[in-house]
């Protein structure tokens, strides 16, 4: 019997363990990092995540002028109630931005940045190894912070995340967004809206790749922000253990209206 008794706690354990690959909500880290689209998943009831951004730099040159834009602890908080709903609160908690004009003068700023609260709630959960989850979300900027490195007004954003895991290697994400984006001079608010896509490819249990591009129409008053700007990006993540994320990236602007270069860094982690 003692054969019995091995085929069925490994016939148990095996379940456990497949169970929780099939659920899209399951019990597991579930980091919205890196790449520019948002995963479908739900931070699980009661867990707390927190995932930040360690160091970010950002380039945009035109026109004769440059702007290197630097991030320093950009950080969201994750917590699961109810099983398919999570609250979240984010900050950037410093920022340095420096202007070299056409002329050759060069502005200096360091400021802290807005604060953000959402929520995110689960609309279809992926029950097997492989099928469609998709999420809602909605998030509001807090003006805590100013100009440049704070938006310097209240906006709101709504997205709608949808992860198709076709195996258990690749998984495709689309995220499209609309929002009530705040003006380039910090007063006032306009429409925002697009889509991001990403191919997200496992290399081993630990190590992923992914590729991104985002496309979105930004109807600024201003006709030298008004555009539509078009990124493409690269990023790969490690999970040294269950409760722990790290990641490196860059962005890269793919028309005159986004950014010429990003480069960022990250972790996440579960409580």
């Amino acid at each position: 019997m003692r054969w019995f008794k091995e085929i069925l706690a490994c016939s148990v354990a095996c379940i456990a363990v497949r169970a929780e690959a099939e659920d899209s909500n399951a019990d597991r880290l579930c980091s919205e990092r890196p790449g520019l689209t948002t995963t479908a998943c739900i931070t699980a009831a009661g867990r707390l995540q927190t995932e930040t951004g360690l160091a970010s730099w950002t380039l945009e040159q035109g026109d004769g002028e440059r702007t290197d834009t630097f991030l320093s602890g950009d950080t969201s908080v994750r917590y699961g109630i109810g099983g398919k709903t999570e609250l979240r609160f984010g900050w950037t908690p410093y920022g340095f931005a420096r202007d070299r004009h056409a002329d050759g003068s060069v502005e200096r700023a360091g400021r802290i940045g807005d604060a953000t609260v959402g929520v995110k709630t689960s609309i279809i959960e992926r029950k097997g190894d492989t099928g469609l989850a998709m999420s809602a979300l909605a998030t509001a900027i807090l003006p805590i912070g100013r100009l440049p490195i704070g938006a310097g007004d209240w906006g709101v954003s709504f997205q709608l995340p949808v992860t198709y895991r076709t195996s258990d290697k690749i998984s495709l994400q689309a995220t499209p967004i609309v929002a009530a984006a705040v003006n380039d001079d910090g007063r006032g608010r306009h429409s925002l809206y697009g889509s991001a896509l990403e191919v997200e490819y496992s290399l081993s249990e630990a190590v992923k790749a992914d590729l991104s591009a985002q496309v979105t129409r930004d109807d600024d008053p201003d006709p030298q922000v008004r555009g539509t700007p078009a990124l493409g990006s690269v990023a790969v993540s490690w999970q040294p253990n269950r409760n722990m994320q790290m990641d490196l990236g860059t962005n890269v602007g793919l028309n005159k209206s986004a950014p010429d270069v990003a480069v960022y860094a990250g972790v996440s982690h579960r409580f």
